[in-house]
This record gives structure tokens, sequence and C-alpha cells, in this order.
């Protein structure tokens, strides 16, 4: 990333007025290339820093499932006013002051094995956390570089337009001098004419297509485009794009969709599994032990007159004989719900596999495409020469000449697009291989 910073500052004089003094504000220009932009996302993109505090959040929810295990130690003092009339001797000697202070450690031994279930789903969270913030940077990563990709390839549109305008332009420009000395017809004017106007709104349609993709970055990479900070983007050279696309590790069964959905369904049972235990008579082992005193202040008594030591370690039995059979819609309710999710799991999963297979065939007709534009082009660029050859010796027309131009115009267009759509394909292939972000960094 290369930061350029400019600090201007302009002096104004009003004769006669007095002074204006004017301090424009320091402004840095960044310019990024397809990597440093997929690093600057990561750090500023508002969306995915969404993910990063669901992955936060999925960490602390199973850190305080985990420490259910542990004992907890509570205080609890009370101090105040408390009377009434008449007086109640329960109130105590130092009424209307009132005062408890109480300190105590509890521990569940054993909940019908609730808590356990609970950490286990906080862990499976947290799993699906980390397996969304890999599979996010990878989408994240992707759009980027598609978007990259749209922004190299108007670059170049841009430039065959302009270079095409600017030929055109020539020559009418030539022709119209001839028209004018008697020496061209007006047929080939208005030829000319009418094909510097037909250029200028494609090249105009380009240039804006170009700020599109800019702006279409900008949001992705989290950056206000009214900033202070201008962002310029170093374009994909389209040109060098010839790497092998190799899918043969791509299957369904090794997608991240997969993982997902394992840990999913493991969720689904253990949800539904904690409302159907309710049916079951219910267990329960807890300990206790607390210390605590009451009625010390404006008293003749101190603290540890009324102090008092207590511990508990109870087995509770529990179990409903009869609800009018809530408890049991409620199980059926709930493995209901596991089983729409499932099967909701079923139809993503049969997507992605409908997408991978779809990916292989795009991607041998990228290579095929990719293959003939570059046979195209080089075919264009000799019958240029060629041209350029005869017409220099005065056996073809320029018309002739023009209509060369204008195809290898055409085919650059169509090697650039097809070289973008060919790149496409690798990073499409290497984000469904759960590589992208990785590939990009290296």
């Amino acid at each position: 990333m290369t930061l350029n910073k400019s600090f201007a500052v302009g002096l104004n004089f009003s004769l006669g007025v007095g002074l204006s003094f004017c301090v424009l504000a320091s402004h840095a220009e960044v310019t990024l290339d397809s990597q440093q932009a997929v690093q600057f996302a990561v750090e500023n993109s508002p969306e995915f820093n969404s993910i990063k505090q669901r992955l936060a959040i999925a960490d602390l929810e199973e850190s305080s499932a985990f420490y259910r295990f542990f004992p907890s130690l509570d205080l609890n003092a009370v101090h105040g006013i408390e009377d009434s009339d008449p007086r109640l001797a329960t109130l105590g000697t130092g009424a209307p002051w009132a005062s408890r202070t109480t300190l105590s450690l509890t521990q569940s031994l054993y909940d019908n094995g609730e808590t356990n279930s609970k950490y286990k789903i906080a862990k499976l969270n947290k799993e699906q956390a980390l397996l969304n913030f890999n599979e996010q940077k990878n989408k994240l990563a992707l759009d980027i570089m598609v978007q990259f990709l749209n922004y190299s390839l108007n670059v170049k549109l841009v430039d065959i337009q302009e270079k095409q305008f600017s030929m055109m332009t020539r020559q009418y420009q030539s022709v119209s001098k001839d028209f004018y000395q008697g020496v061209k017809t007006k047929k080939d004017f208005l030829r000319f004419k009418t094909q510097v106007n037909r250029i200028e709104i494609d090249l105009a349609t380009a240039k804006t297509g170009l700020e599109k993709s800019r702006l279409a970055l900008l949001k992705l990479l989290g950056a206000a485009s009214d900033s202070n900070e201008s962002y310029t983007f170093v374009p994909i050279d389209l040109e060098k794009i010839n790497d092998p696309i190799s899918n043969k590790a791509l299957t369904t069964k090794n997608h991240y969709m997969y993982r997902y959905a394992d840990l999913q369904r493991s969720i689904n049972d253990l949800n539904y599994n904690l409302i159907g235990r309710k049916n079951w008579p219910e267990l329960l082992f807890t300990a206790g032990a607390s210390y605590g005193s009451s009625q010390y202040v404006n008293s003749n008594q101190s603290f540890s007159d009324n102090d008092v030591v207590s511990w508990n370690a109870l087995i509770t039995l529990k179990y409903n004989f009869f609800d009018w059979g809530v408890r049991s819609r409620d199980a059926d309710v709930a493995f209901l719900k596991s089983k729409i999710q499932n099967n909701d799991l079923q139809v993503s999963l049969l997507g992605i596999d409908s997408i991978v297979k779809e990916l292989k065939l795009n991607t041998r007709q990228a290579q095929r495409n990719f293959g003939l534009a570059k046979d195209l082009l080089k075919l264009e660029k000799d019958n240029l020469g060629f041209l350029q050859t005869e017409y220099r010796n005065g056996k073809v027309q320029y018309l002739d000449l023009v209509t060369g131009y204008d195809n290898l115009a055409d085919a650059e267009f169509k090697f650039y697009s097809a070289a973008s759509e060919f790149e496409n394909i690798r990073y499409l292939t290497l984000y469904h291989q759960g590589l992208l972000y990785e590939e990009i960094l290296k």
C-alpha cells in the first residue's frame, strides 16, 4: 500500500477589505493492488467486522457455558431502614435499622445433563462461527477479486475505445478537409462522422462503467468515497493470465457447507434432547454453603454475635405426571423443527452439489473460450499487419484498414473478456475449495 500525502495552503488578499487565509485539509492518496485491497477490506469492511464480532460472541458464550460447571460465590448485603407499626419483635433490637450480610457458595453437581448439553452446543456454535468466519473471509476475497477483474476489464475497454476514438477522429478530420475541398464525397464524410459519434458514445459508456466498478470496490472495502483519502486501484494485468485451473480436488464432500451442516445437525439433535428430556424424571444434585449475620447495626450486638454458617447437599427428583400433554407437544414441536432445519440443510447441500458440477462445466468452457480468443487476437494482429502493408503499397482502401482496426479492437475486447472470465472461474474454484484468501496472500 502506498500513501502519497499532499498539503496545500492558500492565501487570498482582498484590496481594501482585509486578508483571508485558507488552509486546505491534507489529502492522502492510497493506491491498492488486488492483494492489498483484500487485506484492507478484512481490516475495514463493516460487514466483515460483524463476522468478527459474531466469532467473539461465540467464544464468550463457550467460555460462559464451560464455567457453569464451577461453583459460584455470591455476596448479598442489605442495610437500611425497616420498621412497622406496631413494631414486630422479628425486626430485631436495632429497629428501625436493618442489616444482613450473606456470603454463599453454590455448586450444581448434576442437573440431568442440561449444563453438559448446553456446553456441547456452545462448543459446536463456536466451531460453526469459526467455519463461517473463514468462509466469509474467502467470500469477501472472492467479491473483491471479481470486482477487481471487472474494474481491470473496464480499464482495458476504456483504453481500446480511446485508441479507436483517437484514430477515427484523425481520419474524420482528414476526410472532412478533403470533403470541403471537393476530393471526398458526402457519403464518405457522413460515414466517418457517424462512426466518430458512435465511438464517442461507446467511450463515454466505458468510462461510466469504469467509475461504477471503482465505486463498487470502495463499497466492498468499506472506504467512503467522500473521505479525505483518494483511492486508486492497480488493475490486474489480463494479458498475463494463463494459469491452469485445477478443480480435481473440488468435491461436494470437502466443501465447507458439508462441515457446517454436520455441526448444525448435531446442534439440532442436542436442542431436541434438551426439550424432550422434560418428559423424563429430572434428577438434580446440588450443594452449597453460606456464612452471614444480621441485626448488627444500631444494636448492642456485634457482627459475630449473630453469625450463621449453613450448608446443604441436596438430591432433588422432579417428575410431572400430568400437564395436559404440554411437555409432550413441546417435544413433538422441537422434533418437527429439527426435521425442518435438517431438510433446509439438505436443500443447501443439493444446491452446493449443483454449483460444483456447473463450475466444472464452466471451467472447461472458459478454458476453451480463452484459447480461442487468444488465437483470434493473434490472427487479427497478423491481419492488421498485412492490411497496413497493403495500404502503404496502395493495394487496399482506407476503409478496409479501418475495418481491420475495428476487428482488432473487437478481438482485443473478446480476449480480455475471456481472460477475465477465465480468472473469475479460477477464483470461484479456489473459493469453493476454501483456499482463495490464502492463495491471494501468497
